[in-house]
């Protein structure tokens, strides 16, 4: 049973590293302005642009506080921060990259469909009803 733990973890491991240095890169290296541009409470585009942005970003929960303070006190707005938090949140690159070592394409898609769309609907009904 260790074994088969241990060479299961091994197999995966690369997949790892890989989504970790990836998604630290993006992460480290993401201009907020950007974001700020295209992404003002005004604009309902903005949405589905930070929930696309969103999915590449590794944010861990220690950050998502903070980075939500910071995006809305510059003037984004708040279903745009919530559309990115949710995308990020539910699919980051290092969690597909170890999801493709383990699923098929179609269900990896699949997986990325409903984060991508809870992403939208949440930014949207908080940009509907706040």
């Amino acid at each position: 049973m260790w074994r088969e733990a241990w060479s299961d973890f091994i197999d995966v491991l690369p997949y790892l590293l890989i989504g970790i240095a990836i998604g630290s890169v993006i992460y480290g290296f993401m201009p907020t302005d950007l974001l700020e541009q295209y992404a003002g409470p005004d604009n309902p585009f903005a949405i589905p642009v930070a929930a696309v942005i969103g999915v590449p970003l590794y944010i861990r929960a220690e950050a998502v506080i903070p980075l939500a303070a910071a995006l809305m006190a510059k003037g984004v707005g708040a279903g745009t921060v919530l559309a990115l938090i949710i995308g990020s949140a539910g699919a980051s690159l290092t969690e597909l990259i170890l999801l493709r070592s383990l699923f098929t394409l179609k269900l990896l898609a699949a997986f990325l469909a409903v984060i991508f769309a809870m992403a939208m609907i949440a930014g949207y009904a908080t940009y509907l009803f706040f």
